[in-house]
C-alpha cells in the first residue's frame, strides 16, 4: 500500500519518450490546485523562515533567496512529499521499482533581481551515482524567460562530458578541476538547440539530472519568480560523496557504494518505510557543527581560487548579462 495520491493523469508514452530524447519536457497543468496551494504555502514559509544553510547560500545578490531540503523542517512540503503525485510520475521516468526522495530546493528571484543561473548539470553537484533521477521544477508565478524562466540544451544529457558545479553563488568548494569547463552556451545561443517555456503555476519541467540549464537574472520589475525543484532517485542510485560534492547534513543510513538509505531520503513508492515517517514527526535541523565545517571548508577553496581566479566563471557572468 501506498500513501502517495495517484496523479490526475499519468505521463504519456509520446511525453516519456521525449524525455527520453530532449532531456526536459513541461507538462502544462499536471499538478492540481490542492497539491499547488500546500506547494506555495510551504515555500513562502520557508522563504519568510529561512535555515542558517539558506541564508549562506543566499548572501551575496540581494533579491535572490535559494534553501534546501525544505521539507525537514516544514510540514507541508513533508505531506506534500509523502501523499503528492510526484512520485508516481518519477517512477514512470525512471522506470525504477523504488522510488526515493533526494531532496527539495527553493528558489526565489524577487523583481529586478539580477541574478543569472550559469549554465550547468544537477549531478555534478550531488553526492549519488545513476541513471534513475529526475527533478521536477514548479513554479508558483508565471514565468517568462525575461522573469528567468529555465532554459535548457536540448539533448545534452546525452553529451559525454561531465561540467564543473557552477552555481548561482560560484561555490567554491564544488567546483572540481577534473570536470570539463561549461561551454559559453549563453554568449553564442546560435550553435546551440535552447528550449524554454512560457509557464504558469500548476505547469511543471521535468528533466534529466545531466541537461545542461541555466537561467537569465529576473528582469521583470513587477513580477516575483517563485519555484520550488523536488529531486527523486531509484533503483540503481548510489550513494558517492567526495569532498567536491554537496555535503548530506541530515541523519542518514546510507554507505559509499551503497542504495540511499535512511530518513534522509525516504523511500515513498512502493510503499513508505514506517521509521523513515516517525523520524520526520518533528523538524530537524542540521547540526551547527556539520554547517561549521562546510563553511570552513567552501572557505578555504574560496581562497584558493583567489589565488588562482577563473577566467570561465568571469565569462560565465558576462555573457548572461549581455
Amino acid at each position: 500500500m501506498t500513501y502517495a495520491t495517484q496523479p490526475v493523469r499519468m505521463l504519456t508514452d509520446e511525453e516519456i519518450q521525449r524525455y527520453r530524447e530532449d532531456g526536459v519536457i513541461m507538462v502544462k497543468q499536471a499538478i492540481a490546485p490542492n497539491w499547488m496551494a500546500m506547494l506555495e504555502a510551504g515555500l513562502e514559509e520557508a522563504r519568510n523562515n529561512s535555515s542558517l544553510l539558506g541564508k549562506f547560500m543566499s548572501r551575496k545578490v540581494e533579491g535572490y533567496q535559494m534553501d534546501i531540503f525544505l521539507w525537514k523542517r516544514i510540514d507541508v512540503l513533508r505531506d506534500l512529499i509523502y501523499y503528492g503525485p510526484f512520485a508516481h510520475w518519477a517512477q514512470q521516468l525512471m522506470g525504477s521499482n523504488e522510488v526515493r526522495f533526494f531532496y527539495d530546493q527553493m528558489f526565489v528571484k524577487e523583481p529586478g533581481t539580477n541574478a543569472p543561473t550559469p549554465w550547468h548539470q544537477d549531478l555534478s553537484f550531488w553526492p549519488i551515482r545513476g541513471e534513475q533521477i529526475c527533478s521536477f521544477w514548479i513554479p508558483c508565478d508565471a514565468v517568462t524567460r525575461e522573469s528567468s524562466g529555465l532554459l535548457y540544451v536540448k539533448g545534452s544529457h546525452k553529451w559525454p562530458q561531465r561540467f564543473k558545479a557552477y552555481s548561482p553563488d560560484y561555490v567554491a568548494a564544488l567546483i572540481d578541476d577534473t570536470m570539463d569547463e561549461i561551454p559559453d552556451i549563453s554568449g553564442n545561443p546560435d550553435q546551440y538547440d535552447l528550449i524554454d517555456w512560457e509557464m504558469e503555476p500548476g505547469d511543471m519541467l521535468v528533466f534529466h539530472p545531466l541537461t545542461l540549464h541555466g537561467s537569465f537574472g529576473n528582469g521583470s520589475r513587477v513580477r516575483r519568480r517563485r519555484a520550488l525543484a523536488l529531486r527523486w532517485v531509484g533503483d540503481d542510485v548510489r550513494y558517492a560523496p567526495t569532498e567536491k560534492r554537496m555535503p548530506i547534513h541530515y541523519r542518514h543510513d546510507s554507505e559509499i557504494g551503497g542504495p540511499l538509505r535512511g530518513a534522509a531520503f525516504p523511500r515513498i513508492l512502493p510503499f513508505a518505510d514506517p521509521a523513515e515517517r516517525a523520524a520526520r514527526r518533528k523538524a530537524e535541523h542540521p547540526k551547527i557543527d556539520k554547517l561549521l565545517s562546510s563553511g570552513i571548508h567552501n572557505a578555504a577553496a574560496a581562497a584558493r581560487l583567489k589565488l588562482k581566479p577563473s577566467a570561465t566563471i568571469d565569462q560565465l557572468k558576462k555573457s548572461w548579462n549581455k
